[in-house]
């Protein structure tokens, strides 16, 4: 049975050029996968940067791993240096 939910995480790794990474959170069994295609922003579908803090949708297949279904930048809880 597919598991599925709804996290707040910090995207660790991000690939400019492939267009997907990974995201963790302390809510998750381990790093969610998330490719360009599931990235809400104010212009559409995009990119993302390490140390991002985004809303997740994730679901757990059956064939096991995370993958995102929906990610949406919360730049209204992005940290700076030294906060």
């Amino acid at each position: 049975m597919a598991r599925n939910g709804k996290s707040l995480g910090t995207v660790v790794r991000w690939d400019d050029e492939r267009g997907r990474g990974f995201i963790e959170s302390p809510d998750l069994p381990g790093k969610c996968w998330v490719e360009a295609t599931v990235v809400r922003q104010s212009t559409g579908a995009g990119a993302l940067r390490a140390g991002q803090v985004v809303e997740v949708e994730w679901e757990e297949p059956a064939g096991g791993g995370l993958r995102a279904v929906r990610v949406t930048p919360r730049e209204d809880l992005q940290t700076t240096f030294g906060a």
